[in-house]
């Protein structure tokens, strides 16, 4: 089972995932995005009813969760084979293509988390 930890903003100590996750109006859709990433954890990165994919050429993977006509996706990596990242949080409409500004963010935050890993422990 796998920890899940948020990534957080070296620079000014502020987690934009977590906000993101707060900025989402429908409780019950908060309550399933958090519930399908624990179950993740439990999996050890993994998931059978939810789709959890290494996104090719990146450091780390998505998961995606469909709510009504909602795709969200949460991108993520495994650290130290026991913590899970989360790293960035975006949703789009199915059958679109992941925007590159969204993986381009989370690279981002990736390399920040490894240059700051130090501040996680």
């Amino acid at each position: 089972m796998l920890t899940i930890i948020y990534y957080v903003k070296s620079e000014n100590g502020i987690s934009p995932i977590r906000e993101d996750l707060e900025k989402i109006r429908q409780a019950s859709v908060k309550v399933k995005i958090k519930a399908v990433m624990a179950h993740v954890a439990e999996n050890n990165g993994q998931t059978s009813y939810a789709v959890a994919k290494n996104i090719r050429g990146f450091h780390f993977s998505e998961v995606r969760i469909k709510c009504s006509h909602n795709l969200y996706r949460v991108l993520y990596f495994v650290w130290n084979g026991n913590i899970m990242v989360l790293l960035h949080i975006f949703v789009k409409q199915e059958g679109e293509e992941t925007p590159a500004k969204e993986l381009r963010e989370a690279e981002k935050r990736y390399f920040d988390f490894m240059d700051h890993k130090n501040l996680y422990k």
